[in-house]
């Protein structure tokens, strides 16, 4: 909750603005891979909202998976 207010529930992508929390996610910026301290790292967390999520994000995580 307090990247979605830091990010004043906004998509730091697209700058939706989104009232309905489900419709968002704190997302990591850079993969934390099962690295604790950046899994937690609140630098490391952005808002989206799931449409950006689901379509952009996942498919730039499996280009740099190699997938």
């Amino acid at each position: 909750m307090s990247v979605l207010l830091r990010d004043r529930f906004t998509c730091q992508r697209c700058s939706r603005l989104e009232a309905d929390t489900s419709q968002l996610v704190a997302d990591h910026k850079r993969p934390h891979r099962g690295d604790e301290t950046l899994f937690w790292d609140v630098l490391n967390l952005w808002t989206l909202c799931k449409p950006c999520h689901d379509s952009w994000k996942q498919r730039e995580e499996r280009k740099d998976r190699g997938q």
